[in-house]
């Protein structure tokens, strides 16, 4: 087929990825891959060793809402295939992958258990690359052989249905994601029972949010067409995952989400009790409506499972990824529900978790490197209580057990450069704590800033990083710390300039966005509170007091902001309200 040929050659030069998780918008390429001879296929090289040598993952037929025929003789195969889908769609890439490979175990020429590979591993940059090269090249061979064998009279071997599913997986990473959307949306229109296939061009043609929140209209035909999937499939857990997944990132109101999310993500994860991803999505919506306890409980249900997981089968963080960012999210949801001392024992639990300097591109290596090393100087950043900058510098990693991943030979990563931002920025706090204000503006302009600009002047060569990603929220973050440090330098420094800060703060606030691939924020307290600050300090508690509410519409039910809310409206002469609110922050603080 001429459209093969043209995706061999695709593969060979520049390998063009839209990442399976569905919260990740940008798209990467691999590095160019010079023509070799092609050796003698064997699995080996789709199965990594590391996963040949686990026993056959766990099943779980609950979690499938595949409705296509999996060609293939053996029923074992065609269980795996089913079970590994569903796992794509809940997000658990690795213990995806594992069911596709025990499925090549039991047939090696099962077509779709390499269409799976394809997905499972479909991050670009990811460690096991490699294995999703030679799938795609594998899936393609099958399907020139079948055509071969069909040409020389043979009965045809796989269904057009999985022919067509592949070819769109195939121009998924080799040409064009929108591209494989329209195809896979074809194959939809002809087989609307192929729901993988619906699921795929809705993600795949889906548009986004303008600066103002607002859907696109690719974004409204895509939540259009979901809704009409959810009530034509009202108890496939795939069509659940994926509503809850297109709407991870929406600038959704609390009553939006408690009336039109929340209902499907307690369905699912009650559905599916053994998967920790529906448990941690659970949990990221119960955090966005300030269900806090009921946000605690589903990530401590996360991290147990993927606990467990890794016990059974003697595996670490390295191919778990979920456990640390479960962990990071019961952290940050222990900090916005007033208890620090809880959120600090978690994050100090999982920035001791050493790193694996034979796995430098792991998933697990990459949070551990960016999110979970740093969460514990994060908290007493957000807390800023007297001594925290202190405490916050002395948490950070030493710069001698970085060294290995920092200087790396193949895969340098950036978060070296990311946490001396971190500690730049805590060297202003420090300064302003001690009133050197002209200081504080001087490491804030020459130091802070020059970490900043480092990390953007490399921003093209990180596109080829397996820890893009984490590079692109980090540098998120600290866009919002330096509008911060500047409305704090303004804000305490000399009184003609002190106006300013509410600039500053208010460029903060708008580049605060929504937790982002089921990620907590790393910046933990909403800038409204900022603002706020201001407010109370130039003597205007009806301003605070509406800040304040921002930032508790932000974070609904976070405690900082409440107190916040309670002081303001008691200067305000307003005891009653201020009374219904402490009753709100007992309330959130105290539920058991």
């Amino acid at each position: 087929m001429f459209c093969m040929k043209l995706m061999r050659m695709a593969l060979g030069g520049m390998f063009i990825l839209s990442p399976m998780s569905y919260g990740q918008v940008e798209t990467q390429a691999d590095p160019p891959v010079n023509p070799t001879v092609n050796p003698a296929f064997s699995l080996d090289q789709v199965i990594a060793d590391r996963v040949s040598k686990m026993e056959p993952p766990e099943s779980r037929p609950r979690i499938s809402g595949v409705k296509m025929e999996i060609s293939s003789p053996s029923k074992k195969a065609r269980e795996h295939v089913m079970t590994g889908f569903g796992l794509v769609h809940a997000q658990w890439d690795f213990e995806a992958y594992r069911h596709f490979c025990s499925a090549l175990s039991e047939d090696a020429d099962c077509l779709m258990a390499y269409c799976g590979v394809t997905l499972a591993l479909a991050k670009p940059y990811n460690e096991y690359a490699k294995y999703r090269m030679v799938a795609v090249n594998r899936m393609l061979d099958l399907l020139d052989a079948d055509d071969a064998g069909v040409k020389a009279g043979k009965v045809e071997r796989f269904s057009a249905a999985e022919k067509e599913f592949v070819l769109a997986t195939a121009t998924l990473v080799s040409a064009s994601p929108r591209a494989a959307g329209m195809m896979f949306q074809k194959l939809g229109e002809k087989s609307p029972h192929l729901v993988q296939a619906r699921l795929l061009s809705i993600f795949l043609t889906r548009g986004g949010y303008d600066v103002l929140g607002m859907p696109t209209p690719e974004q409204k035909m895509a939540m259009k067409k979901t809704r009409e999937m959810l009530r034509e499939y009202p108890e496939n857990p795939m069509v659940h995952g994926f509503w809850l997944s297109i709407n991870a990132e929406a600038p959704a109101s609390s009553s939006y989400i408690k009336k039109e999310i929340l209902p499907y993500a307690r369905y699912l994860a009650k559905m599916c009790p053994s998967v920790p991803s529906w448990h941690h999505m659970l949990g990221h919506y119960e955090w966005r409506v300030g269900n806090y306890l009921l946000a605690e409980r589903a990530f401590t249900k996360a991290s147990v499972l993927y606990g467990a997981w890794m016990v059974k089968e003697d595996a670490g963080v390295n191919d778990c990824e979920g456990y640390i960012r479960s962990m990071c999210y019961l952290a940050n949801t222990h900090y916005q529900r007033g208890d620090f001392d809880a959120a600090m024992y978690v994050a100090k639990e999982i920035s001791a978790i050493k790193l694996d300097p034979d796995r430098p591109t792991s998933p697990g290596n990459q949070i551990l490197l960016w999110r979970a090393s740093t969460l514990p100087a994060r908290l007493y950043m957000a807390r800023g209580a007297d001594g925290d900058m202190d405490r916050a510098l002395k948490s950070f990693p030493s710069k001698e057990s970085l060294k290995h991943y920092v200087a790396h030979a193949q895969h340098p990563t950036l978060a070296g450069v990311y946490i001396e931002a971190l500690s730049a920025y805590l060297g202003c706090r420090k300064a302003m704590d001690d009133k050197a204000m002209d200081a504080a503006g001087q490491l804030h302009k020459k130091m802070f800033r020059r970490y900043i600009v480092a990390l953007a002047k490399v921003a093209q060569g990180a596109r080829r990083s397996p820890d893009y990603a984490h590079y692109l929220n980090a540098g998120s973050s600290l866009a919002i710390y330096d509008m911060e440090l500047a409305g704090l330098v303004a804000m305490n420094g000399e009184k003609d300039m002190r106006m300013t800060a509410t600039n500053w703060f208010r460029s903060a606030r708008d580049k605060q966005g929504r937790p982002s691939m089921m990620m907590p924020p790393l910046v933990l307290s909403p800038m409204e509170n900022r603002l706020a600050e201001y407010y109370v300090k130039v003597g205007k508690p009806q301003d605070a007091l509406a800040a304040y509410s921002a930032g508790e519409k932000r974070y609904p039910n976070n405690i900082p902001s409440m107190l916040g809310m309670k002081h303001c409206l008691e200067k305000l002469g307003r005891n009653e309200a201020a009374g219904v609110v402490q009753k709100q922050i007992e309330m959130v603080k105290n539920l058991k």
